[in-house]
C-alpha cells in the first residue's frame, strides 16, 4: 500500500513538473508564425528585432508551440560567413596510367575518415588546364562516380601565377578515392603525373545579414584631444546584436578619424571600432561600412568623428547590421496553425532539443520560410512571485528587531547570573 502511494505521488509530481515546463504562462510575449506553405518538413524564420530585444542574448528562452499547445523543437543558427577546412590524413597508392593520355592514383583515407567533399591535386608542369575525374569506394574494388567535370589549371606570366588545384564533390564518407587526370591537349606533350593529393572537409556558407534603419539624431560638437569633433548618439531601437554600421555621407571627399563606443553602461564605455572614414574626390558615393572588433549586444552607440578645422560631415542615413539569427524547425505532421513563438522570460532553462544536433544534416534543401506577426502580450502570463523580502519589506526589520530583543534578553540574563554569583558569600 505504501509503495502504491509513493508511486502515485511521484507520478503526480512528474506530471506537475512537466506541465509547469510547458505552461504558456511562463512567457510574457509571443508572435504568430505562419509558414508560406505547408508542403515541406523543414521551416525557418529570421528572428526579428522586437523579439531579440525582449529575449535572452542567446535566445534560449524562445519556445515554439502550435495552436494545440504542442511544443515544436527548433535550432538557432547564426548566419555568419563560414569558410573552414579540415584536412584528412591520406596515403597514395596504385599510382600509374589509366590510358595513353590519363594518369591515375588511389587515395586511402583510413578507417572511419568522416565526411569529406574536396580534394587538392598537385601535378607536374605549368601552363595547363586538365580534366579531373574523382571516384569513391568503400572497398577499393567497386567505384562510384563523385565528379566527372573537375578542372585544375596553372598559368604563369612574368611574376604572376594563376592556379586552381581544388576539385569539389558531394559530401562523402568513402574510405578510398580514385583520381584520374587527363593531359591538356593544347600544352601537354606527356601524361601528367599526380605528385600529391590532400583530402578535406570544406564548409563554405554565405552569411545572411539582418539590417535595421537607425534614426540619424542631432549631433553635438565636442573636443577630442583638443581637436573639434562631432558626436552622434545612436539608438538601435532595442538591445540587439550588432557588428557593423553602414553610413551614407553626402560630402564629396574627406578623411576623418572616427570611433564607435557602446554606452549602454555609462560606467563601462566600450570601444567597438576605430579608424578613418575616407572618400576621394570623384569616387562614387557608396555607403561606408564600419566593422566592429567583435559583435556586441547593445542598444546605444556613440559615433564620434574628429573634424579638426573641417565642417561637420553630412550623414544622411545609418543602418545597423549583424548576422541573422535563423530559427529552423521541423513539422513532420500537419500542425495546428498559426504557430506561436513565445519569449521574454530570462529565467527559463535552455531547451536542448535533439533537433539542434541534426539540423545541419537535414538542411539538404532550402527551408520553407515563415511570416511573423506583431509582438503580442500573452494574456496567460503569470509573473513569478517576488521574494518574500520584496513583497513584505518590513519583515526583515521585524526579524532584526526580534533578534536584537532576544539577544539583549540573553545578555541581560547572563549578566544577572554573573552578578548573583559574585554577591554570594564564600564558605
Amino acid at each position: 500500500m505504501k509503495s502504491l502511494l509513493f508511486v502515485s505521488v511521484a507520478a503526480l509530481v512528474l506530471v506537475v513538473s512537466v506541465s509547469a515546463q510547458t505552461s504558456l504562462s511562463l512567457w510574457p510575449y509571443y508572435v504568430e508564425v505562419t509558414p508560406e506553405k505547408t508542403d515541406g518538413q523543414i521551416y525557418d524564420l529570421a528572428v526579428p528585432l522586437p523579439v531579440m530585444d525582449k529575449s535572452r542574448a542567446d535566445l534560449a528562452d524562445l519556445r515554439l508551440f502550435d495552436s494545440a499547445n504542442h511544443e515544436i523543437p527548433y535550432a538557432i543558427r547564426i548566419r555568419r560567413d563560414v569558410d573552414e577546412k579540415r584536412e584528412i590524413p591520406t596515403r597514395l597508392f596504385n599510382q600509374g596510367s589509366a590510358g595513353p593520355a590519363t594518369s591515375e592514383v588511389s587515395v586511402d583515407l583510413g578507417e572511419n575518415p568522416g565526411e569529406h567533399n574536396e580534394i587538392d591535386i598537385e601535378t607536374n608542369g605549368t601552363n595547363f588546364r586538365r580534366q579531373v575525374v574523382v571516384e569513391g569506394s568503400d572497398s577499393g574494388r567497386e567505384w562510384r562516380m563523385l565528379s566527372n567535370d573537375g578542372v585544375i589549371f596553372k598559368f604563369a606570366s612574368q611574376n604572376n601565377v594563376a592556379e586552381s588545384q581544388r576539385v569539389s564533390y558531394p559530401t562523402s564518407r568513402y574510405r578510398y578515392l580514385r583520381v584520374k587526370v587527363s593531359r591538356d591537349p593544347m600544352t601537354d606533350r606527356e601524361t601528367p603525373q599526380v605528385t600529391s593529393a590532400k583530402v578535406m572537409m570544406a564548409v563554405r556558407e554565405k552569411g545572411w545579414l539582418s539590417t535595421w534603419d537607425v534614426l540619424v539624431p542631432s549631433y553635438q560638437l565636442q573636443r577630442n584631444q583638443g581637436a573639434h569633433a562631432t558626436v552622434w548618439t545612436l539608438d538601435l531601437g532595442g538591445r540587439i546584436p550588432c557588428d557593423r554600421l553602414s553610413i551614407e555621407i553626402e560630402d564629396d571627399s574627406f578623411s576623418r578619424p572616427f570611433q564607435v563606443e557602446s554606452i549602454d553602461d555609462p560606467q563601462n564605455v566600450q570601444l567597438l571600432a576605430s579608424g578613418d572614414l575616407t572618400r576621394h574626390s570623384g569616387e562614387e558615393k557608396k555607403p561606408l561600412v564600419i566593422y566592429f572588433n567583435e559583435e556586441a549586444v547593445v542598444r546605444k552607440l556613440r559615433l564620434q568623428i574628429t573634424d579638426y578645422s573641417n565642417p561637420t560631415l553630412s550623414i544622411t542615413s545609418i543602418n545597423a547590421s549583424a548576422p541573422a539569427r535563423q530559427l529552423v524547425f521541423e513539422m513532420k505532421a500537419p500542425a495546428a496553425l498559426p504557430l506561436r513563438l513565445f519569449f521574454g522570460n530570462e529565467n527559463v532553462p535552455a531547451p536542448h532539443y535533439d533537433f539542434e544536433k541534426e539540423v545541419a544534416a537535414r538542411l539538404s534543401k532550402e527551408p520553407v520560410h515563415s511570416q511573423l506577426g506583431d509582438v503580442l502580450a500573452n494574456r496567460e502570463y503569470k509573473p513569478e512571485p517576488k521574494p518574500l523580502t520584496e513583497r513584505v519589506p518590513w519583515l526583515i526589520y521585524l526579524v532584526l528587531a526580534t533578534s536584537s530583543i532576544a539577544l539583549a534578553f540573553v545578555l541581560w540574563s547572563l549578566a544577572r547570573t554573573a552578578t548573583r554569583l559574585k554577591t554570594q558569600p564564600t564558605s
